[in-house]
């Protein structure tokens, strides 16, 4: 990756390390009630059709919350850091989800601590990890065949 494209991803890195901040550090879980029934509203009518109910949960959806939440830190952690340190990027997303939990423990009354979430939290991660390595597997390949001669 080039040094303005590393750059770029550190920003961006930055910026959502930023926004799950303001998320998870707020005072007392933001209400979600809101969106859910905003999810409820726009999926309801497909568990008619066949989704299954259990996806509508408040507990499935808040789940599919923390790992969607850590997806991108594990995406451009990985593209951050040199490929033969891959693996870091995951355990960063375990080793923070275990600090906002323990931080929320501790010192914000209104939220409470989840070994759920940091599972979620780190599956989010392992994820956005395997989609970069993915991701740069597909430009290696892509940039070897250009980069062969012509037969």
């Amino acid at each position: 990756m080039s040094a303005r494209g590393r750059l770029v991803v550190v920003a961006v890195l930055a910026v959502c390390l930023l926004a799950l901040a303001a998320l998870v550090l707020w005072p007392h879980h933001p209400d979600v009630n809101g969106v859910y029934r905003l999810i409820d509203r726009l999926l309801g009518p497909l568990v008619h059709d066949g989704l299954p109910a259990v996806l509508l949960r408040t507990g499935a959806l808040e789940f599919a919350g923390n790992v969607a939440m850590f997806v991108p830190l594990g995406f451009l952690g990985t593209l951050v850091l040199p490929k033969r340190l891959w693996w870091a990027a995951p355990l960063a997303c375990l080793v923070l989800s275990c600090g906002i939990e323990t931080f929320q423990l501790l010192f914000l009354p209104g939220r409470t601590f989840a070994v759920r979430d940091i599972v979620g939290n780190t599956l989010g991660g392992v994820i956005g990890s395997g989609l970069a390595l993915a991701v740069r597997g597909v430009v290696h390949a892509v940039s070897g065949r250009r980069s062969a001669p012509a037969e």
